[in-house]
């Protein structure tokens, strides 16, 4: 074999989050920690292009998202940067396949969010609200729509916010945000999270 790294197996994934003891039971803002599901990053001038030949749809303009196949996340970073992010552990092999062919194409630079990026995601009616005293951009319906993204600091960490449809109870899409942040400081974003979700029952 002449590649492999962490990525290429889930099973040994590990999250640094202990979110079954922390998050508050009664709050009704749901969370997932997603960290252990497949995600990957390219940068690039041949990027676009890239993951459009292997059928992707991706966003026409920075700082967007889509949607594609009901559980990739395509976030458009910049003009020629793309994240990848799957929102269960059913797009594992898909993800593993664009990894492999970029290496084959110039202009396209895989980017290693996986090993850097913690990931997670949460739901619920008041979960704007609950980002509103840990975040300076408005991410209410009016500010922040399905499928925009926000580069900002949450909770006085870097993070990348999404806000798109998910599959939820009875497979009926619900609104989520999903949060993105440096793995060194997983722990305590979620925690501050955590503590702000107490205040919504």
């Amino acid at each position: 074999m002449t590649f492999f790294n962490l990525s290429s197996a889930p099973s040994l994934r590990r999250s640094s989050v202990d979110s079954n003891n922390i998050w508050p039971a009664q709050s009704s803002i749901k969370s997932e920690n997603q960290t252990v599901f497949s995600r990957t990053g390219f940068r690039g001038v041949g990027a676009e292009s890239f993951l459009i030949s292997h059928g992707l749809t991706v966003p026409s303009e920075p700082n967007q998202s889509i949607l594609f196949n009901n559980s990739l996340v395509i976030l458009r970073l910049s003009k020629t940067e793309f994240w990848l992010v799957c929102t269960d552990s059913s797009q594992h092999e898909f993800v593993e396949t664009l990894e492999l062919a970029s290496q084959e194409v110039s202009d396209v630079y895989r980017l290693f969010c996986q090993h850097s990026h913690a990931c997670f995601a949460f739901k619920g009616e008041q979960t704007a609200t609950m980002f509103s005293k840990v975040c300076g951009v408005d991410l209410s319906h009016e500010g922040f729509p399905i499928g925009g993204v926000a580069q900002t600091s949450v909770a006085r960490v870097n993070a990348i916010v999404t806000r798109q449809y998910l599959k939820g109870e009875a497979s009926k899409e619900e609104e989520c945000f999903i949060v993105l942040s440096d793995l060194a400081s997983a722990p305590y974003l979620w925690s501050a999270l955590a503590d702000a979700a107490n205040e919504f029952s």
